[in-house]
Protein backbone atom coordinates (compact mmCIF):
# COMPACT_ATOMS: atom_id res chain seq x y z
CA UNK A 1 0.00 0.00 0.00
CA UNK A 2 1.52 3.83 -1.10
CA UNK A 3 0.27 6.05 0.91
CA UNK A 4 0.98 10.06 0.52
CA UNK A 5 0.76 12.38 3.37
CA UNK A 6 0.14 15.83 2.60
CA UNK A 7 1.16 18.59 5.41
CA UNK A 8 -0.42 22.02 4.35
CA UNK A 9 1.06 25.00 5.32
CA UNK A 10 -0.40 28.63 4.63
CA UNK A 11 1.54 29.26 1.23
CA UNK A 12 3.59 25.44 1.49
CA UNK A 13 2.75 21.90 0.95
CA UNK A 14 5.66 19.32 1.82
CA UNK A 15 5.13 15.84 1.44
CA UNK A 16 5.81 11.95 1.92
CA UNK A 17 4.86 9.03 0.38
CA UNK A 18 5.06 5.79 2.88
CA UNK A 19 5.36 2.05 1.31
CA UNK A 20 2.67 -0.17 4.30
CA UNK A 21 3.31 -2.32 6.27
CA UNK A 22 7.02 -1.86 5.93
CA UNK A 23 6.56 1.88 6.53
CA UNK A 24 9.29 2.35 4.08
CA UNK A 25 9.74 6.45 3.34
CA UNK A 26 10.10 6.69 -0.47
CA UNK A 27 10.14 9.91 -1.13
CA UNK A 28 9.67 13.80 0.11
CA UNK A 29 9.53 16.76 -1.01
CA UNK A 30 8.58 20.81 0.02
CA UNK A 31 7.03 23.59 -2.20
CA UNK A 32 7.09 26.99 -0.41
CA UNK A 33 6.07 30.15 -1.11
CA UNK A 34 3.13 29.07 -3.28
CA UNK A 35 1.76 32.09 -4.87
CA UNK A 36 4.97 34.07 -5.20
CA UNK A 37 7.26 34.92 -7.52
CA UNK A 38 9.51 32.73 -6.77
CA UNK A 39 8.62 28.90 -5.46
CA UNK A 40 11.85 27.05 -3.87
CA UNK A 41 11.04 23.30 -4.38
CA UNK A 42 12.77 20.07 -3.48
CA UNK A 43 12.25 16.48 -4.07
CA UNK A 44 14.71 13.53 -2.79
CA UNK A 45 14.06 9.59 -3.48
CA UNK A 46 14.84 7.03 -1.01
CA UNK A 47 17.94 6.12 -3.41
CA UNK A 48 19.37 9.84 -2.98
CA UNK A 49 18.42 11.56 -6.21
CA UNK A 50 17.07 14.77 -6.32
CA UNK A 51 15.21 17.42 -8.06
CA UNK A 52 15.06 21.26 -6.89
CA UNK A 53 13.36 23.96 -9.10
CA UNK A 54 12.66 28.07 -8.07
CA UNK A 55 10.03 28.66 -10.52
CA UNK A 56 6.91 30.28 -9.77
CA UNK A 57 4.25 27.59 -8.41
CA UNK A 58 0.71 29.35 -8.75
CA UNK A 59 -1.40 27.69 -6.54
CA UNK A 60 -2.21 24.15 -4.34
CA UNK A 61 -3.19 22.53 -7.73
CA UNK A 62 -0.13 23.58 -9.45
CA UNK A 63 1.93 21.96 -6.57
CA UNK A 64 0.10 19.14 -6.22
CA UNK A 65 0.79 18.38 -10.21
CA UNK A 66 4.52 19.11 -9.28
CA UNK A 67 4.49 16.82 -6.49
CA UNK A 68 2.60 13.98 -8.12
CA UNK A 69 4.93 14.98 -11.42
CA UNK A 70 8.13 14.00 -9.60
CA UNK A 71 6.38 10.60 -7.53
CA UNK A 72 6.22 9.81 -11.26
CA UNK A 73 9.00 10.76 -13.38
CA UNK A 74 10.34 7.86 -14.87
CA UNK A 75 14.07 9.41 -14.44
CA UNK A 76 13.63 10.34 -9.97
CA UNK A 77 10.05 8.87 -9.50
CA UNK A 78 9.38 5.81 -7.21
CA UNK A 79 6.06 5.59 -8.87
CA UNK A 80 5.26 3.28 -11.95
CA UNK A 81 1.83 5.51 -12.31
CA UNK A 82 -1.02 7.15 -10.14
CA UNK A 83 -2.36 3.64 -10.27
CA UNK A 84 0.14 2.59 -7.77
CA UNK A 85 -1.30 5.26 -5.09
CA UNK A 86 -3.84 3.71 -2.81
CA UNK A 87 -4.37 7.38 -0.74
CA UNK A 88 -3.86 10.59 0.03
CA UNK A 89 -3.63 11.55 3.74
CA UNK A 90 -3.74 14.73 5.17
CA UNK A 91 -2.89 16.04 9.11
CA UNK A 92 -6.27 17.83 9.44
CA UNK A 93 -6.96 20.17 12.74
CA UNK A 94 -9.97 20.62 13.77
CA UNK A 95 -13.99 19.79 13.08
CA UNK A 96 -17.49 19.96 14.58
CA UNK A 97 -18.35 16.68 16.46
CA UNK A 98 -15.58 14.90 14.41
CA UNK A 99 -12.30 13.13 15.35
CA UNK A 100 -9.76 10.49 14.49
CA UNK A 101 -8.96 8.90 11.33
CA UNK A 102 -11.43 9.57 8.80
CA UNK A 103 -12.42 9.64 4.46
CA UNK A 104 -12.84 12.60 3.97
CA UNK A 105 -16.26 12.89 2.16
CA UNK A 106 -18.58 15.68 1.94
CA UNK A 107 -20.23 15.59 5.78
CA UNK A 108 -16.49 15.75 7.40
CA UNK A 109 -15.75 19.08 5.11
CA UNK A 110 -19.32 20.59 5.98
CA UNK A 111 -17.69 19.72 9.81
CA UNK A 112 -14.73 21.58 9.44
CA UNK A 113 -16.39 24.35 7.35
CA UNK A 114 -18.32 24.57 10.44
CA UNK A 115 -15.32 25.36 12.92
CA UNK A 116 -13.18 27.49 10.06
CA UNK A 117 -13.76 30.67 12.87
CA UNK A 118 -12.14 28.38 15.58
CA UNK A 119 -9.26 27.25 13.36
CA UNK A 120 -8.75 29.74 10.79
CA UNK A 121 -5.19 29.95 10.34
CA UNK A 122 -5.44 26.28 9.54
CA UNK A 123 -9.17 25.22 8.49
CA UNK A 124 -9.45 27.31 5.66
CA UNK A 125 -5.86 26.46 4.05
CA UNK A 126 -6.61 22.72 4.10
CA UNK A 127 -10.10 23.06 2.66
CA UNK A 128 -8.38 25.17 -0.15
CA UNK A 129 -5.62 22.38 -0.38
CA UNK A 130 -8.36 19.39 -0.12
CA UNK A 131 -10.25 21.03 -2.66
CA UNK A 132 -7.26 21.07 -5.10
CA UNK A 133 -6.25 17.49 -4.72
CA UNK A 134 -9.96 16.07 -5.36
CA UNK A 135 -10.06 18.13 -8.75
CA UNK A 136 -6.80 16.88 -9.72
CA UNK A 137 -6.56 13.16 -8.23
CA UNK A 138 -10.95 12.78 -8.86
CA UNK A 139 -10.65 9.06 -8.70
CA UNK A 140 -8.25 9.26 -4.94
CA UNK A 141 -9.40 8.06 -2.13
CA UNK A 142 -8.76 11.36 0.65
CA UNK A 143 -8.16 10.68 4.22
CA UNK A 144 -7.19 12.71 7.08
CA UNK A 145 -5.95 12.37 10.69
CA UNK A 146 -7.80 14.85 13.15
CA UNK A 147 -5.39 16.39 15.50
CA UNK A 148 -7.76 16.53 18.16
CA UNK A 149 -7.00 12.45 18.04
CA UNK A 150 -4.51 11.65 20.34
CA UNK A 151 -6.37 13.92 23.04
CA UNK A 152 -9.54 12.09 22.93
CA UNK A 153 -8.15 10.37 26.00
CA UNK A 154 -8.27 12.92 28.47
CA UNK A 155 -10.85 13.08 31.23
CA UNK A 156 -13.34 14.56 31.95
CA UNK A 157 -12.08 16.75 34.75
CA UNK A 158 -9.21 17.99 32.52
CA UNK A 159 -11.01 18.35 29.51
CA UNK A 160 -14.20 20.33 30.78
CA UNK A 161 -14.48 24.36 31.24
CA UNK A 162 -16.49 25.37 33.89
CA UNK A 163 -19.21 26.79 31.57
CA UNK A 164 -22.66 26.41 31.02
CA UNK A 165 -23.52 22.58 30.63
CA UNK A 166 -25.55 23.60 27.63
CA UNK A 167 -22.36 25.29 26.11
CA UNK A 168 -20.73 21.99 26.58
CA UNK A 169 -23.08 19.57 25.57
CA UNK A 170 -24.88 21.34 22.58
CA UNK A 171 -22.10 23.50 21.41
CA UNK A 172 -19.39 20.75 21.57
CA UNK A 173 -17.00 23.39 23.70
CA UNK A 174 -14.71 22.15 25.59
CA UNK A 175 -10.05 21.41 25.37
CA UNK A 176 -9.56 19.65 22.26
CA UNK A 177 -6.00 19.79 22.30
CA UNK A 178 -3.63 20.05 18.92
CA UNK A 179 -0.53 19.00 17.89
CA UNK A 180 -1.99 15.20 18.18
CA UNK A 181 0.32 13.68 16.03
CA UNK A 182 3.91 15.07 17.11
CA UNK A 183 2.35 14.10 20.94
CA UNK A 184 1.58 10.62 19.75
CA UNK A 185 5.09 10.24 17.73
CA UNK A 186 6.64 11.37 21.37
CA UNK A 187 4.20 8.35 23.24
CA UNK A 188 5.37 5.68 20.69
CA UNK A 189 8.47 6.30 20.39
CA UNK A 190 10.54 7.47 23.78
CA UNK A 191 9.36 4.36 25.38
CA UNK A 192 11.04 2.36 22.04
CA UNK A 193 14.34 4.92 22.90
CA UNK A 194 14.38 3.50 26.22
CA UNK A 195 13.61 0.05 25.40
CA UNK A 196 10.65 -0.35 28.28
CA UNK A 197 6.70 -0.59 27.90
CA UNK A 198 4.72 2.74 27.79
CA UNK A 199 2.33 1.51 30.79
CA UNK A 200 3.54 3.26 33.68
CA UNK A 201 5.74 5.65 31.85
CA UNK A 202 5.06 9.30 32.23
CA UNK A 203 6.04 11.58 30.13
CA UNK A 204 5.44 15.46 29.13
CA UNK A 205 6.04 16.47 25.94
CA UNK A 206 6.86 19.91 24.65
CA UNK A 207 6.22 20.44 20.68
CA UNK A 208 8.25 23.93 20.70
CA UNK A 209 7.84 25.65 17.08
CA UNK A 210 6.06 28.62 14.97
CA UNK A 211 3.31 26.92 16.77
CA UNK A 212 3.80 25.47 20.69
CA UNK A 213 1.72 23.43 22.65
CA UNK A 214 2.54 20.96 25.78
CA UNK A 215 1.14 17.75 26.09
CA UNK A 216 1.05 14.99 29.69
CA UNK A 217 1.20 11.67 28.62
CA UNK A 218 0.80 8.71 31.02
CA UNK A 219 0.77 5.38 30.32
CA UNK A 220 1.14 6.14 26.48
CA UNK A 221 -1.98 8.43 26.51
CA UNK A 222 -2.18 11.71 26.56
CA UNK A 223 -4.34 13.24 29.69
CA UNK A 224 -3.81 16.88 29.38
CA UNK A 225 -2.90 19.18 27.03
CA UNK A 226 -1.58 22.97 26.87
CA UNK A 227 -4.34 23.87 24.27
CA UNK A 228 -7.89 24.27 24.82
CA UNK A 229 -10.75 24.67 22.09
CA UNK A 230 -9.08 26.30 19.77
CA UNK A 231 -5.03 26.41 18.72
CA UNK A 232 -5.32 29.89 19.85
CA UNK A 233 -4.78 29.08 23.74
CA UNK A 234 -1.90 27.89 25.91
CA UNK A 235 1.51 29.17 25.78
CA UNK A 236 2.66 32.34 23.31
CA UNK A 237 2.67 31.09 19.38
CA UNK A 238 4.87 33.43 16.96
CA UNK A 239 2.61 35.22 16.37
CA UNK A 240 -1.04 34.11 17.87
CA UNK A 241 -1.77 35.45 21.73
CA UNK A 242 -1.86 31.96 23.66
CA UNK A 243 -4.16 31.83 26.79
CA UNK A 244 -6.48 35.02 27.25
CA UNK A 245 -8.90 36.22 29.64
CA UNK A 246 -12.10 35.80 27.44
CA UNK A 247 -13.41 39.09 28.95
CA UNK A 248 -10.00 41.38 26.74
CA UNK A 249 -12.37 40.52 23.66
CA UNK A 250 -15.98 41.54 25.33
CA UNK A 251 -13.64 45.08 26.12
CA UNK A 252 -12.48 46.02 23.30
CA UNK A 253 -15.47 45.01 21.60
CA UNK A 254 -17.93 46.20 23.50
CA UNK A 255 -15.59 49.59 25.55
CA UNK A 256 -13.01 50.02 22.30
CA UNK A 257 -15.45 49.49 19.26
CA UNK A 258 -13.44 46.96 18.23
CA UNK A 259 -15.14 44.68 15.45
CA UNK A 260 -15.01 40.99 16.49
CA UNK A 261 -12.93 40.75 12.44
CA UNK A 262 -10.41 43.26 13.83
CA UNK A 263 -9.55 41.07 17.33
CA UNK A 264 -9.30 37.85 15.47
CA UNK A 265 -6.89 39.93 13.29
CA UNK A 266 -4.63 40.80 15.68
CA UNK A 267 -4.73 37.73 18.03
CA UNK A 268 -3.83 35.78 15.06
CA UNK A 269 -1.43 37.86 13.17
CA UNK A 270 -0.21 40.84 15.60
CA UNK A 271 0.13 39.05 19.25
CA UNK A 272 2.23 36.21 20.52
CA UNK A 273 5.81 36.78 20.38
CA UNK A 274 5.37 39.37 17.11
CA UNK A 275 3.24 41.76 19.79
CA UNK A 276 5.05 41.37 22.80
CA UNK A 277 8.41 42.19 21.02
CA UNK A 278 6.37 45.09 19.52
CA UNK A 279 6.38 44.27 16.28
CA UNK A 280 10.04 43.07 15.90
CA UNK A 281 9.84 39.55 15.26
CA UNK A 282 7.86 36.35 15.36
CA UNK A 283 10.69 33.81 16.01
CA UNK A 284 13.01 33.07 18.24
CA UNK A 285 16.75 33.46 16.32
CA UNK A 286 16.02 37.28 15.75
CA UNK A 287 14.46 37.84 18.97
CA UNK A 288 17.65 36.86 20.82
CA UNK A 289 19.80 38.34 18.28
CA UNK A 290 17.85 42.19 19.15
CA UNK A 291 17.64 40.94 22.72
CA UNK A 292 21.52 40.52 22.66
CA UNK A 293 22.04 43.75 20.90
CA UNK A 294 19.58 45.29 23.78
CA UNK A 295 15.91 45.62 23.26
CA UNK A 296 13.96 45.11 26.06
CA UNK A 297 10.84 44.26 23.91
CA UNK A 298 12.71 41.15 22.36
CA UNK A 299 13.37 39.96 25.80
CA UNK A 300 10.19 40.74 26.75
CA UNK A 301 8.95 38.22 24.18
CA UNK A 302 11.87 35.61 25.50
CA UNK A 303 11.22 36.03 28.65
CA UNK A 304 7.34 35.46 28.27
CA UNK A 305 7.81 32.39 26.06
CA UNK A 306 10.23 30.34 28.67
CA UNK A 307 7.99 31.56 31.38
CA UNK A 308 4.92 29.84 30.11
CA UNK A 309 6.53 26.92 28.76
CA UNK A 310 7.93 26.48 31.97
CA UNK A 311 4.63 27.16 33.82
CA UNK A 312 3.06 24.70 31.56
CA UNK A 313 5.29 21.79 32.27
CA UNK A 314 4.72 22.88 36.23
CA UNK A 315 0.88 22.10 35.69
CA UNK A 316 1.31 19.31 33.61
CA UNK A 317 3.64 17.46 36.02
CA UNK A 318 0.61 17.64 38.11
CA UNK A 319 -1.87 16.31 35.41
CA UNK A 320 0.64 13.29 35.19
CA UNK A 321 1.13 12.32 38.82
CA UNK A 322 4.94 12.96 37.98
CA UNK A 323 7.39 13.03 35.21
CA UNK A 324 10.02 10.35 33.84
CA UNK A 325 10.98 12.00 31.14
CA UNK A 326 10.62 15.69 29.77
CA UNK A 327 10.88 15.66 26.09
CA UNK A 328 11.80 18.51 23.51
CA UNK A 329 10.58 18.47 20.11
CA UNK A 330 9.80 20.99 17.22
CA UNK A 331 11.80 23.48 15.78
CA UNK A 332 12.20 25.18 18.79
CA UNK A 333 12.28 22.33 20.97
CA UNK A 334 14.93 20.84 18.71
CA UNK A 335 17.16 23.54 17.83
CA UNK A 336 16.87 25.78 20.69
CA UNK A 337 19.51 25.36 23.09
CA UNK A 338 18.98 28.70 25.03
CA UNK A 339 15.22 28.05 25.17
CA UNK A 340 15.74 24.29 26.48
CA UNK A 341 17.89 25.96 29.02
CA UNK A 342 16.85 28.80 30.37
CA UNK A 343 12.83 26.44 31.15
CA UNK A 344 15.05 23.84 32.74
CA UNK A 345 16.40 25.98 35.15
CA UNK A 346 12.80 27.37 36.30
CA UNK A 347 11.79 23.27 36.69
CA UNK A 348 14.96 23.31 39.12
CA UNK A 349 12.45 23.79 41.86
CA UNK A 350 11.07 19.78 40.35
CA UNK A 351 15.06 18.81 40.41
CA UNK A 352 15.30 18.72 36.68
CA UNK A 353 19.06 19.25 36.23
CA UNK A 354 20.68 19.97 32.09
CA UNK A 355 23.89 18.68 31.22
CA UNK A 356 25.59 21.70 29.55
CA UNK A 357 27.58 19.96 27.15
CA UNK A 358 24.98 17.50 25.97
CA UNK A 359 22.49 20.37 25.88
CA UNK A 360 25.26 22.18 23.64
CA UNK A 361 26.31 19.52 21.44
CA UNK A 362 22.64 17.97 20.48
CA UNK A 363 22.74 15.58 17.33
CA UNK A 364 19.14 13.66 16.72
CA UNK A 365 17.89 11.54 19.24
CA UNK A 366 19.24 12.31 22.70
CA UNK A 367 19.10 12.71 26.39
CA UNK A 368 20.52 15.91 27.47
CA UNK A 369 19.76 15.52 31.21
CA UNK A 370 22.52 15.33 34.18
CA UNK A 371 22.84 12.02 35.94
CA UNK A 372 20.87 13.25 38.86
CA UNK A 373 18.30 14.90 37.06
CA UNK A 374 14.43 13.96 38.10
CA UNK A 375 13.51 13.31 35.55
CA UNK A 376 15.92 12.39 31.88
CA UNK A 377 15.03 15.03 29.55
CA UNK A 378 15.75 14.09 25.79
CA UNK A 379 15.90 15.60 22.68
CA UNK A 380 13.32 13.59 20.04
CA UNK A 381 12.88 14.68 16.63
CA UNK A 382 9.05 14.52 15.79
CA UNK A 383 7.78 12.86 12.79
CA UNK A 384 3.81 13.79 12.26
CA UNK A 385 3.43 12.39 8.81
CA UNK A 386 4.36 8.71 9.98
CA UNK A 387 1.72 8.67 12.97
CA UNK A 388 -0.56 10.19 9.92
CA UNK A 389 0.30 7.90 7.60
CA UNK A 390 0.09 5.02 10.45
CA UNK A 391 -3.08 5.78 11.67
CA UNK A 392 -4.92 6.06 8.35
CA UNK A 393 -3.54 2.69 6.91
CA UNK A 394 -5.18 0.88 10.02
CA UNK A 395 -8.23 3.10 8.80
CA UNK A 396 -8.34 1.60 5.29
CA UNK A 397 -7.62 -1.90 6.59
CA UNK A 398 -10.50 -1.61 8.74
CA UNK A 399 -13.19 -0.24 5.70
CA UNK A 400 -11.87 -3.21 3.68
Amino acid sequence: MHILIANVGSTSLKFKLYEFPSERLLAEGTIEAIGRAASPASYRNERGETRRRDAAVADYGEAIRLAVGWLTDPAVGVLASLADLDCVGFKTVHARKVSGAVRLDEPVLQAMRDFEGVAPLHNPIYLTAIGYFRETLPHMPLYALFETTFHQTIPPEAHSYAIPRKWREDYGIRRYGFHGASHWYIAERVPQLLDRPAQGLRIISCHLGGSSSLCAIRDGRSVDTSMGFSPQSGVPQSARSGELDPFVVLYLIESRGFAPEDVRQALCFESGLKGLSGGLAADIPPLQEAAAQGSAEAQLALDCFVYETAKSIGALWVACGGCDVLVFTGGIGERGADIRRRVCERLECLGVRLDAERNRAVAGECTISAPDSAARVMIVPTNEEIIVARRIAEKMAADS
